[in-house]
Formats: structure tokens, sequence, C-alpha cells
């Protein structure tokens, strides 16, 4: 079984996900190639935070810790999100009214939807409304801003809590774009702040459509907070394929996985 060290490493995943634990024997087994190809693939895993190394193989860690802030995060995965914001920007059309979560991937969509007629931007995102506002004002969006005001969070320029929920409750959209922390079959959509989680959910609720945006870094991870189940998806755009051990629930719960 032949792999590039990226796919290797998608499926290393998945058997955590679905087993907990990895030994580097039976990956050495799996794949056929050496236990130092397998070491390396498992310290690069380490070092993004997606498993635990341990004698002899690895242990799958949940990321429940803090997020870190959102500057940090700009520019991780950058080209990855890029891809995926350009994807996402795909699905929405003219005169559309849609949702864009929190999250510096769907911030990438910004720069392309604003090449669309007429369409309406609800968001709880401080830097898309900056930038919605930037290119409004030089006449670069002709379409419409709504705010959702409550609680901010400095350090993730978000905004969440009762009072941007309160506001949802005369809003409906089109199409919602939410911002996955992580992704996986069994736990679904989960995030690191219980504040954005329940205001996802409230947007997802809200939406004729739900379009989930995670890039390769965040499947088989786990947050301390869930958001909605993998089935509310409409739409999962991420920059890498399906994983192999997906693509049957994926077909049973009719969800559309795109990646080009």
């Amino acid at each position: 079984m032949s792999l590039l060290s990226e796919e290797r490493k998608i499926i290393i995943i998945e058997l955590l996900d679905s087993h907990g634990k990895v030994k580097v024997n039976d990956l050495v087994k799996q794949f056929g190639v050496s236990s130092e190809t397998i070491r390396r693939d498992l310290e690069a895993l380490e070092i993004d935070e997606k498993l635990k190394k341990v004698y002899g193989g690895a242990i799958k860690i949940s990321s429940s810790g803090v997020e870190p802030p959102y500057l940090q995060r700009f520019t991780k995965h950058e080209n990855e999100k890029e891809k995926i914001g350009k994807l996402a920007a795909d699905f929405v059309e003219d005169n559309d009214v849609i949702a864009l979560d929190v999250g510096s991937t769907t911030l990438k969509m910004v720069p392309w939807i604003c090449r669309k007629n007429n369409i309406t931007v609800v968001t709880n995102s401080v830097p898309a409304l900056n930038e919605l506002i930037e290119k409004k004002n030089k006449q670069h969006f002709n379409g419409n801003i709504i705010f959702l005001g409550g609680e901010i969070n400095s350090q993730q320029m978000t905004v969440s809590g009762p009072i941007a929920e309160d506001m949802l409750k005369n809003l409906y959209v089109d199409k919602a774009f939410v911002a996955a922390g992580g992704l996986t079959i069994v736990q679904g959509i989960t995030s690191y702040d219980e504040l954005e989680a329940s205001l996802s959910r409230r947007i997802m609720s809200k939406s004729k459509e739900i379009m989930v945006l995670v890039d390769n870094s965040k499947i088989g991870v786990i947050n301390l907070y869930k958001v909605a189940d993998i089935d509310n998806a409409d739409v999962i755009i991420c920059d890498s394929e399906l994983p192999e051990q997906w693509k049957e629930d994926m077909k049973i719960k009719n969800i559309v996985w795109v990646n080009k």
C-alpha cells in the first residue's frame, strides 16, 4: 500500500478516531513502509497536536484546550484556507442571504463573495465585518451587511452570547457557512468555545443549506463543545480528499464532500 505522507496521516487519524490508539508495527505492515517513516509521520502529527506519541505508537488527544488567539491562527494553514474559501464562495449566488460564521477559514471567503451581486451577509466575525465594510466603502461590494451584536471575545475577535442569539430569532438565511474546530464521524462538528458553539447551532437552525468549512488539520479532531452532528451538514468543504474510511458514511448521510 504505497501512499504519500499526507495520505498516510489522514488514515492514521481515522484509525485513532476509531480505535483511540495505533501501533508503529501495525502501521508498518499496513502501509508497507519503514518504522522510521511511520515515526516521522507520528512526529509531524504530534507537532500539529493531532495525537500524542507513546512507547510503540500513539494515542488520540482531544483539542479541548484553549483556542489560539485569532492573530496566531490567521496565518496557520493559510494556503489550505485560501483554497477552501474560494471553493465555498462558489456556492454563493447573486441575491443570496448568507451567514458567515467566525473563523480564519470563513474569512477567506470574503474577497470572493464580494464579486457577487446584491447578497446579504450576516456575521458575528469582527475581521469579516471590517473587511466587508472596507470593500463596501471602496465600492467593491454592493451587498448588505448585518452584524450580530453581543459579547465580544477580544482575543478571537468574535461576538457571541445571548444577545447575538436573540438577534437571530427573526432572521433566516439561504446558506450558512460554518467553520469547524474539529470534525469526526461519531462526535460531529465541535468547537473550542461554548458560546461560539451555541451561536453556530442557532445559525445552522436558521439556514436552508449548511456548508461546513474544515481544513485537513481539523479532520479527526474533537473539541470540548459539540456544535452539531455531522448529519446536519449538506456540504463539507475541505482542502483534502474525503478520507477513505468516511466514504460509506458520507454516502449514507447524503453529505457532499467538496475539495476541488
